[in-house]
């Protein structure tokens, strides 16, 4: 928890750099539960095309930064240097303001410095643990000596915080154990879908489905496994079914699902929509009849935790994925699950639902019992009360002599 301090006088500035604003779900959700809690938000994010250089959404002040998309494992390294220098400006700047909580989003891990000079300044420091950047980097371009660097580097913004918001049970275990952070400065804020998203009433097809509606949500890089959806399409069609795909989101795997789409003769039947606003996917989700993740079994999958899945939950879809550790506790006995990398058994799942029209249903029914449980409301009072939002008694972190020299330092700085 935070120290004691009220929401009125509560000014957080959020530092991101791996997605434009208010595109990524997750520091949105986050962003506006703190203003709608009394606080003062401003939101640091890379600038996407079309984007106004400063914008107020819904109640968060976003100022934005130029920062050109890379590729490869050096354009990656250049594009998250250019974020930090542009990120570290921006954050002082804001400090000077009077921001008294930095909350930093990864990756990149890259950020400790200006977090440890925020807390000399007298600001609190929240870093909140979206990605495994070594596991990713790993996954992307391999093992070697850059993974290690990572891992110090996560380690090193850990320790810079006074709190670590992990998104499920797997990043809490990495940062206390990884990153040697105290079990009480590690909250749980979990990704969820909204309640009011939640279906009253599933939408289930009767009978069995020759043509079933299939859809993928969510971003498509490499590590996302999204290549295989073209496939899955075309083993459904060669085994007597005509299928339908739509795949909503967009990243640089999009061109490559286009092409083998057309090459293995199914372009007519995946329909790619590119990124949308975030409001237009609860109804493209309720559209369909299984709803797919195609995310493979390695560490980075095992431990993250997949939006897409309490979406799906939330509109009522029986689903389709491999057997990842996090998906299964969000998701429980309410997903079908392929051993890993068996394509043919994940279409043969498929097949299933579209024979078994009760077992449809089923899945449907308890996906959106689940999804009460799993709502980014009960996420909400998580992230409240790391904050200290909702307790009058919110503990100081630090010695006392830390604290009176942080108040020594931000009295020099404002002067």
């Amino acid at each position: 928890m935070l120290a004691r301090r009220s929401a009125a006088e509560t000014r957080v500035v959020m530092a991101l750099e791996n997605c434009s604003y208010p595109e990524d779900v997750r520091v949105r959700a986050e962003a506006e539960e703190l203003v709608r809690a009394g606080c003062a938000v401003t939101v640091l994010a890379p600038r996407a095309r079309g984007q106004a250089r400063r914008a107020v959404v819904d109640g968060v002040a976003v100022r934005r930064y130029r920062l050109p998309e890379r590729t490869g494992a050096a354009g990656i390294a250049l594009e998250y240097a250019l974020a930090c220098v542009q990120l570290s400006v921006l954050v002082l700047a804001e400090l000077r303001r009077g921001a008294n909580v930095l909350h930093l989003h990864n990756p990149p891990d890259l950020l400790f410095a200006i977090a440890r000079l925020a807390r000399l300044a007298g600001a609190t420091v929240v870093f909140d643990h979206h990605d495994l950047a070594p596991e990713l980097y790993a996954q992307k371009f391999g093992a070697g000596w850059p993974v290690a660097v990572l891992r110090w580097c996560e380690r090193m913004t850990m320790r810079s915080a006074d709190v670590v918001l992990a998104a499920n049970e797997s990043h809490r275990q990495v940062a206390i154990e990884r990153g040697g952070v105290a079990p009480q400065r590690v909250s749980v804020v979990r990704n969820g879908p909204r309640a009011s998203t939640l279906v009253e009433r599933p939408r289930v097809r009767d009978g069995e489905l020759g043509d079933p509606r299939l859809c993928f949500v969510g971003a498509l890089g490499a590590q996302d496994g999204v290549r295989a959806l073209p496939e899955i399409v075309a083993r459904l069609r060669d085994a007597g079914l005509a299928p339908r795909l739509t795949v909503v989101g967009d990243g640089p795997e999009l061109p490559a699902i286009r092409r083998l789409a057309v090459e293995l003769g199914v372009g007519e039947s995946v329909t790619l929509t590119g990124r949308v606003a975030h409001r237009e996917v609860p109804a493209l989700i309720e559209r369909a009849d299984v709803c797919l993740d195609v995310a493979p079994c390695n560490p980075l999958n095992h431990r993250s935790t997949m939006i897409k899945i309490g979406e799906y939950l939330a509109a009522g879809k029986p689903i389709v994925t491999f057997a990842l550790e996090e998906t299964r506790r969000t998701a429980g006995e309410c997903a079908l699950y392929a051993p890993d990398g068996d394509l043919d058994a994940y279409c043969e799942l498929i097949a299933r639902l579209c024979r078994e029209p009760e077992l449809r249903r089923r899945l449907a029914r308890e996906g959106v019992q689940r999804a009460r449980d799993l709502t980014w409301e009960r996420s909400a009072v998580r992230l409240r009360e790391a904050y200290g939002l909702m307790s009058t008694q919110g503990p100081q972190l630090g010695p006392p002599e830390l604290g009176r020299q942080r108040a020594e330092v931000r009295a020099r700085w404002a002067r």
